[in-house]
């Protein structure tokens, strides 16, 4: 995990306030033990931003696993509970409620820094599904290490890591983590993906993840350099007229 760790010691400074966005799994488990590590060295405040979407029987013991883990590591634990006893639930609307979520807490704390556990497996799936879907250059961008969002960042440390050195990690610390059997669901096209084309990419190249990686920062290199261009055209547009 050197690379991680060098990504999150470059990209947080010292004496900031971070929210770890963590379910309990093992990449986000494996997030929250890099960044404890950090805490006393970069003197942070750590708030662990936990989910109960209630939707399994283990949920509340799931959230009851993080939120003892972040009191044994002398770090704040913030819970949120969602209901979908009458409303049928939804992905989208389970991802727009956790960000909300997450931005609750950024305010309520004046954090800088929204840490999340996506992982180099899951950039692959991101853009190959935006490929076979159709996108835009942002879009093929897939997952962005960095998002500069308006008072805060969002950092993205394991894209740089695959699920298998991740579990190895959390195998190494001795990290409890609890999994989602619907993740084995090939009900779901992310778990197509995950299970039947990701494993042939990686019998052809074990460190596919890292030339994604940088296919992924080229883009956006090529992104921002396209909405700069546009956005520099429409200033001397605007100030000859």
């Amino acid at each position: 995990m050197k690379r991680e760790v060098e990504f999150l010691e470059e990209n947080i400074t010292d004496n900031s306030k971070v929210i770890i966005a963590c379910s309990g799994g093992p990449d986000s488990m494996c997030l929250l033990n890099l960044l404890i590590k950090l805490k006393e060295k970069k003197n942070l405040e750590l708030i662990v931003a936990h989910v109960n979407h209630k939707l399994r029987s283990v949920s509340d013991n799931e959230a009851k696993m993080v939120e003892e883990y972040a009191i044994k590591n002398n770090v704040t634990f913030e819970l949120k509970e969602l209901g979908y006893q009458n409303t049928k639930f939804s992905e989208d609307d389970a991802h727009r409620k956790r960000y909300e979520f997450f931005k609750s807490l950024i305010k309520k704390y004046g954090a800088k820094y929204l840490v999340t556990a996506h992982h180099g497996d899951d950039l692959i799936e991101t853009i190959l599904m935006r490929i076979a879907r159709g996108s835009n250059l942002n879009g093929y961008i897939g997952i962005k290490r960095i998002t500069q969002n308006e008072d805060y960042k969002t950092l993205r440390p394991l894209l740089s890591t695959t699920k298998e050195e991740i579990i190895k990690y959390n195998k190494s610390e001795f990290i409890s983590y609890v999994i989602d059997e619907s993740n084995d669901s090939l009900k779901y096209t992310r778990n197509r993906y995950r299970k039947i084309v990701l494993p042939f990419l990686k019998e052809e190249d074990k460190l596919i993840h890292l030339k994604y990686l940088k296919f992924s920062e080229e883009l956006e290199e090529y992104d921002n350099f396209v909405n700069n261009y546009i956005k520099e055209k429409d200033f001397i547009v605007d100030n000859q007229l």
